[in-house]
């Protein structure tokens, strides 16, 4: 027999991506921040775009209309206490996220944001628009790079928890 939902909890049945969304300038630890996303998408295939879903509060928002791009960091196991722990809990607006994680970073080949080299996969992303959208900011940025660092498995966030995704 079906059984209603209010739209929130049935919300929770769509799985999301875990990302890590990074911006700002690589080389300036107080000009740099990332945070956990889950809703993201992929929007186009000519161009190649994605969407984030970013709360207007989020400091690495300012960094993505400030410095026009963004990194899209693949969260696989290695990633994922520091996906929750870190970027999904604190504000880059106050600490160095990255040293604080002791993540390891480089800077994307074609964006001038910190890349995540324990992420499976990043897309590096040019600023193409932003989008109101209730109590979010829809960021859309053109892919211009992507790099493979492993072959783990994603994370999905789902009924309120992380599930991996196997092949």
């Amino acid at each position: 027999m079906p059984a209603k939902l209010s739209p929130m909890d049935a919300l929770d049945y769509l799985p999301q991506p875990l990302i890590i969304i990074t911006a700002g300038d690589f080389e300036n630890s107080k000009q740099r921040g990332g945070m956990t996303a889950a809703w993201v998408s992929r929007v186009s295939w000519n161009p190649p775009l994605v969407m984030v879903s970013i709360a207007p509060s989020r400091y690495t928002l300012e960094l993505v209309e400030a410095y026009k791009e963004f990194a899209v960091n693949i969260v696989g196991e290695r990633l994922e206490e520091v996906a929750y722990g870190i970027f999904g809990s604190k504000s880059g607006k106050y600490i160095d996220k990255f040293s604080e994680s002791k993540v390891k970073i480089k800077k994307g080949e074609k964006i001038k944001a910190p890349i995540l080299e324990d992420a499976i996969v990043v897309l590096e992303c040019k600023l193409t628009k932003t989008c109101e959208a209730g109590d979010h900011i829809l960021v859309i940025g053109e892919v211009v790079s992507a790099t493979k660092f492993n072959n783990e498995d994603p994370i999905v966030f789902v009924y309120g928890n992380s599930a991996k995704i196997k092949r």
